[in-house]
Formats: structure tokens, C-alpha cells, sequence
């Protein structure tokens, strides 16, 4: 099976009008629905020093856009789309990390990339759900200590990030000594200390394909 991987194309926002409301026309969902080829990203610091946050942000540019300031909605909306995609280029790196951890069979570096709280969550294909981080990273132990070799291959990479949470949705195609089959998954990152953590991860098996 070819695995095909499409570019992430950043597309540029116009402000405009709708309706007599004053909106953000982009190239695609606000949030940024994207679909990244399986790569490691070096994410550089953007030297923002601006301490809105961005839905501060968002709130100035519609403010300044019912003011009719369309100079300082056009700074503004640049501001927020460098955000998201600084954003959602971190949460693909920490998705990286995750899955070359996965993939090496490393659980010290499959540690570093768990978060913490009452709220961390994993439920692996066909098994319950294994909350808090302890007993987590006790089911990724017993995995990654398997003599199994594993290769996991990614398809249909979806990502969406905010100042502070981010969600990847990815299809896995799990390629074993025994087996090779595909598995859903989506995992939950937030931003803890300054890092992206991971804080919820659940395989399940493929549906059958419906038509809507």
C-alpha cells in the first residue's frame, strides 16, 4: 500500500464582510485543519514578545474591524495567524516525538513526553480506558519492552492548536514481524511549564467507510 503524505500549504486571510459581519476569509478553518507530511519540525522561537494571548487577540481584531482601523486589523490578523501556525507547528513536533518513541520502543523518552494531572488519560486498541499518569506510563512500559519489532507509518495527519491545547487526529499503519494492520488515533497535547505534553491518547480499530 502507497502511503501519500500532503503538504501543508499556508494560506494568507483577507478581512472582509459577510452578511454586514465583519469576518477573517482564509484559505482554511480558523484553528488550522492541516494535513503535514510525517517529518521532524524544528520549531525556532518567534521572538513575539506581544503578552495577549490569542483570543485576546482575536477579540482586538474585532474590536479594530468595528472601528473600522483595517490597517491595525490587518497587523492584527498576522499576529494571529503566526500564532496558530507556530502552535500547530510544535504540537506536530511533540506528535513526532511521540510516535519515534513508539516506534524506537524508548520509554524514557515516551516518559518525557507524557504530561501530568488527574486528567491524563490512554486507551490502547480494544482496552479500557488507564487514567493518571503512573499507571499510563506502567501500560507503555509493558509495550515498549516487547522484543516485537514495530513500525508505525502515518496517514491523514490532522492538527489544531491554541495557546495552550492542541488535538491530532492520524490514521497508524502498525507494521509488526506478525502483522500489519491500521489503527485511529487521536492524540491531546497540552502546554505544561512552557512544553507540549501529551495528556490523552486513544487507538481504536478503523471504521468502515460511510457515505454522507
Amino acid at each position: 500500500m502507497n502511503v501519500i503524505y500532503q503538504s501543508n500549504n499556508r494560506g494568507g486571510g483577507v478581512v472582509g464582510s459577510r452578511g454586514g459581519q465583519h469576518c477573517i476569509l482564509t484559505a482554511r478553518p480558523k484553528g488550522g485543519w492541516t494535513s503535514p507530511r510525517r517529518a521532524s519540525i524544528v520549531v525556532h522561537a518567534s521572538g513575539n514578545d506581544d503578552p495577549r494571548t490569542l483570543q485576546r487577540l482575536v477579540e482586538d481584531l474585532e474590536s479594530a474591524i468595528d472601528r473600522e482601523e483595517y490597517e491595525l486589523a490587518a497587523s492584527l490578523r498576522d499576529e494571529i495567524q503566526k500564532r496558530r501556525d507556530d502552535n500547530r507547528l510544535a504540537v506536530e513536533e511533540a506528535n513526532d516525538a511521540f510516535y519515534d518513541a513508539f516506534r524506537g520502543g524508548n520509554y524514557v523518552a515516551m516518559a518525557k513526553i507524557w504530561g501530568s494531572g488527574a486528567h491524563v488519560q490512554c486507551i490502547h486498541p480494544a482496552a479500557e480506558c488507564i487514567a493518571g499518569r503512573e499507571d499510563v506510563l506502567a501500560s507503555w512500559k509493558l509495550i515498549l519492552g516487547s522484543s516485537q519489532r514495530m513500525d508505525i507509518e502515518l496517514e491523514d495527519v490532522r492538527i489544531y492548536a491554541t495557546d495552550t491545547q492542541g488535538l491530532v487526529t492520524v490514521v497508524e499503519v502498525v507494521d509488526t514481524e506478525e502483522s500489519r494492520g491500521r489503527v485511529v488515533a487521536t492524540n491531546i497535547f497540552e502546554k505544561q511549564k512552557g512544553d507540549w505534553k501529551l495528556v490523552l491518547h486513544h487507538g481504536g480499530s478503523v471504521p468502515r467507510k460511510m457515505n454522507f
